[in-house]
C-alpha cells in the first residue's frame, strides 16, 4: 500500500510517516477508547510506511561500500523496537495475568508512546535541518 506513495519522494514520505507517528502516539495517550483506536491505526499506518520508505531511502542514499550494513541496521533497529517494550514490561514487573497494578501499566503505556513521539520529533528536526534533500533517484 505504501509503494505508490514513493512517487512523491522518499523524504516527503518519511516526513508524513513521522507526522502520523506523532499524531497517532499522541492520541493513544488519551483516556478515551475511540481516540486510542484512531491513534493505534495511524501509528500502524506509519509503521507500515516506515518499513517501506526507510529501506528504500537508505538503499538510494548510502554509498555502495556501506549499503549492506546500513540496510541491516534498519532491521536491527526494528528488532530493538520490539525488545524495548518487552524489557520495560519486565522492569515494571507487569504480568499478563489479571489482576495487575493499574498505576504501573498506565505509566508503562505513557512511556511506550512518549518515546516514539520524542524520536519522531528528533527525526523531523534532523531531516529539516541536516538531511534536507531527497534521494538522487527522486531528484533527477
Amino acid at each position: 500500500m505504501a509503494g505508490p506513495f514513493l512517487g512523491i519522494g522518499r523524504w516527503k514520505c518519511i516526513m508524513i510517516a513521522n507526522i502520523f507517528v506523532i499524531v497517532g502516539a499522541g492520541l493513544t495517550l488519551t483516556p478515551y477508547w475511540y481516540p486510542f483506536l484512531i491513534g493505534r491505526f495511524l501509528y500502524g499506518v506509519a509503521t507500515g510506511g516506515f518499513s517501506c520508505f526507510c529501506p528504500k531511502y537508505i538503499a538510494e542514499v548510502a554509498p555502495t561500500e556501506v549499503k549492506g550494513p546500513a540496510g541491516a541496521l534498519s532491521q536491527i533497529c526494528i528488532c530493538f523496537g520490539i525488545v524495548v517494550p518487552s524489557t520495560l514490561r519486565m522492569v515494571f514487573n507487569i504480568s499478563t495475568d489479571m489482576p495487575y497494578d493499574l498505576d504501573k501499566s498506565h505509566l508503562l503505556i505513557y512511556i511506550l508512546f512518549a518515546i516514539p513521539i520524542v524520536l519522531a520529533l528528533l527525526q523531523v528536526i534532523l531531516m529539516v535541518t541536516v538531511f534536507r534533500y531527497d534521494t538522487p533517484n527522486m531528484l533527477k
